[in-house]
């Protein structure tokens, strides 16, 4: 900043001037000099603007004086209390113990962290009659579930091995009906061979026909009785899967029975396992009684509040009810003189507003309006009569 800004904008210079202003501002100034007091509309309004000045003043001052008495009366009280005998001041004293003991007590179950919402609390204490009863059937409802699905897995596997089973039979039956077949085919590509080694050849080949035809019947009849005997077990096999299809069905109506019971006890109780329900009922039930304390503190609070009260009262003190909001002051020396020490000061503010509105505005419009009734006195009898109107209203 230069040495010219320096002078311009001088913060100090400022400071003084705002000063000067506030200073200006508290001070009223009564002029007639623009004032033409011959002319009946300025004089009124001039007069008028007094009297108006000296009605705010006037209210101020009610509402100064009415603050005043209550601060006046607060130290009257303080010095009532003071005054008590011994044994009347330790009454008090232990009421005011009693008192500020409650006022930490819930100041301390103000600053818990609560365990539950108040929407999950009055959930539980809806629900909370059947809670136990209802966590119980979700939890063996739970573990019915488990052991339905254990069945329809076993069941499943058995089923699997049926079809595997039953596959593996239909490909028996079709490689003996092939293989019959390819007998069949066999047997007669060597009877032919051996018709034309007989007729082409002339050679004896009856030994031949006869262990071609053995051969081939003991093939046949053996791959007819495997065929035979995979038909059978096919129906076995069959019964079976048709049996163990009945067994899927009705596990699954018990599955689906009890899922659907589960997700209804679900609903009911809003949870999702019985594990959460019962989890959520003890922190109800430990929930519940931290609440109930904290409603007994605060019972017990109201009721030592209203001992304090009753025994201030009874002591002569006229705004008992005060001091159940500062009880450390009963039981603190320095709390009590620091309070009268406030009031005090709150009673010397209160003063010097109301010697101000009295003295400085009420007084000076006053003395306006009798120095203006001494120099005009053609005019007195109007100034009187606005005078008596204003004192009317």
């Amino acid at each position: 900043m230069g040495f010219l800004d320096f002078f311009i904008n001088n913060p100090r210079e400022e400071e003084w001037e705002n000063q000067e202003k506030l200073q200006n501002w508290n001070d009223i100034v009564y002029t007639r000099k623009d004032v033409d007091m011959d002319d009946p509309v300025q004089r009124r309004e001039y007069i008028g603007s007094c009297l108006a000045q000296m009605q705010e003043a006037a209210t101020e001052l009610d509402a100064l004086e009415m603050e005043y008495n209550d601060v006046t009366s607060h130290l009257r009280d303080m010095e009532e209390i003071d005054a008590l005998p011994p044994e009347q001041r330790r009454e008090i004293e232990e009421c005011a113990r009693r008192i500020l003991e409650s006022q930490q007590q819930q100041e301390k179950f103000n600053r818990r962290k609560s365990r539950m919402t108040d929407a999950e609390f009055e959930h539980m204490e809806r629900i909370q009659k059947d809670a136990q009863t209802g966590a119980g059937k979700l939890l063996e409802a739970e573990n019915y579930q488990k052991k339905i699905r254990n069945d329809l897995k076993r069941l499943d596997s058995e089923f699997e091995a049926y079809l595997f089973q039953e596959d593996e039979i239909y490909r028996t039956i079709e490689n003996t009906k092939r293989l019959i077949i390819a007998v069949g085919v066999s047997l007669v590509l060597i009877l032919i061979f051996l018709l034309i080694l007989q007729h082409g050849l002339g050679l004896n080949v009856v030994y031949g026909y006869m262990v071609i035809i053995l051969l081939a019947g003991i093939a046949v009849t053996a791959l007819y009785i495997q065929n035979i005997n995979a038909a059978a077990e096919l129906k076995v096999v069959n019964k079976s899967i048709s049996r163990l299809i009945m067994l899927q069905n009705q596990v699954k109506i018990r599955y689906v029975n009890n899922t659907n019971l589960i997700d209804y006890l679900c609903l009911k109780y809003g949870v999702s396992t019985s594990r959460e329900l019962t989890d959520l009922y003890g922190k109800y039930l430990r929930e519940k009684s931290e609440r109930e304390k904290v409603e007994d503190a605060r019972k017990l609070l109201d009721s030592n509040e209203k001992d304090l009260v009753y025994m201030l009262r009874h002591y002569r003190v006229k705004d008992p009810d005060i001091w159940i909001h500062q009880v450390d002051a009963l039981l603190d020396h320095n709390e009590e003189v620091e309070i009268r020490h406030s009031l005090n000061v709150q009673r010397q503010s209160l003063r010097k507003r109301m010697e101000y509105n009295r003295d400085v505005v009420a007084g000076n419009a006053k003395l306006e309006i009798e120095d203006m009734a001494r120099q005009y006195p053609k005019y007195t009898q109007e100034i009187l009569d606005m005078v008596s109107r204003y004192e009317d209203n």
